[in-house]
């Protein structure tokens, strides 16, 4: 069995047939269930891998795709060993990334894999806010006004940039956030470099979402299938999409979904 690299992180062990491989972000402290939520509700003994984002500096605003694509591409081999890639599942901003690097394994493998993708969008402000807003939400030490104060600097942020400036709304939601953070350590009474840890974390998030954003979308992407909460109002991304009455916080935590996935990948399995 393959051992953890610093690119990868095996979530479920399972049968040496073949991986799956999933790409999302959960250094954030968001309240939407995982793909290690999905990952136990699955019936059959599938072995999933998730992708680890690489450190990123305070310069997160210049990180590319084509790094963070060549960063988990690069860990395959460690992950893989000589098996091959049952398929490929990613949420939200990780559809971009899923997509692309089922691009790179059709030229390796001569096969383009299954690819997967749960409520899939490129990320852009109300993505950045709508996390943000949880960021803030999970600060519970503080008080009601502290947070309702932050949530209000934050709205006059999005108020003063139109919808397409991500990068500035960005960086002012990150020295936001650290104020936040600042607040926090004071209030625990622990040492200041605690807060930024936690900022260094958001760092990280914004250059993820800001390399999913330089990722150009291909017409072979909308062979994927799309797996959707019912309030989901992403790009049409996919020519096959699966809506489910779920909110948008139960999608990866649901025994439909997971069944749904597992017929799904037993179908493909079956076709090859």
């Amino acid at each position: 069995m393959s051992k953890n690299s610093v690119n990868w992180s095996r979530i479920r062990a399972g049968d040496a047939s073949g991986v799956i491989l999933a790409v999302d972000f959960y250094g954030t402290a968001r309240q939407e269930a995982t793909f290690r939520h999905l990952c136990d509700l699955l019936p059959d003994p599938v072995e999933v891998w998730h992708a680890v984002p690489p450190t990123s500096d305070c310069n997160w605003s210049t990180a590319t795709g084509a790094g963070h694509l060549r960063w988990w591409t690069d860990g395959l081999d460690t992950v893989l060993a000589g098996r091959p890639v049952r398929a490929l599942v990613g949420y939200c901003a990780g559809s971009v990334f899923a997509s692309a690097l089922a691009d790179t394994l059709t030229t390796r493998e001569g096969h383009r894999p299954q690819v997967v993708l749960f409520n899939p969008g490129a990320p852009d402000i109300a993505t950045l806010t709508r996390d943000f807003r949880s960021l803030i939400d999970g600060m519970e030490i503080l008080t009601n006004e502290e947070r309702a104060g932050l949530l209000d600097e934050m709205a006059a942020i999005q108020q003063a940039y139109a919808p397409n400036e991500l990068i500035p709304v960005a960086d002012r939601y990150a020295a936001l956030y650290r104020k936040g953070c600042d607040l926090l350590c004071e209030r625990l009474g622990v040492d200041a470099s605690f807060g930024a840890e936690m900022a260094a974390v958001l760092h990280s998030y914004l250059a993820y979402l800001t390399a999913a954003r330089d990722v150009q979308p291909a017409p072979q992407w909308r062979t994927a299938t799309s797996f959707t909460s019912r309030e989901h109002r992403g790009a049409d991304f996919t020519d096959t999409k699966h809506s489910f009455d779920l909110a948008r916080a139960d999608l990866l935590n649901s025994p439909q979904v997971a069944a749904a996935l597992a017929a799904l990948l037993r179908e493909h399995e079956a076709c090859r």
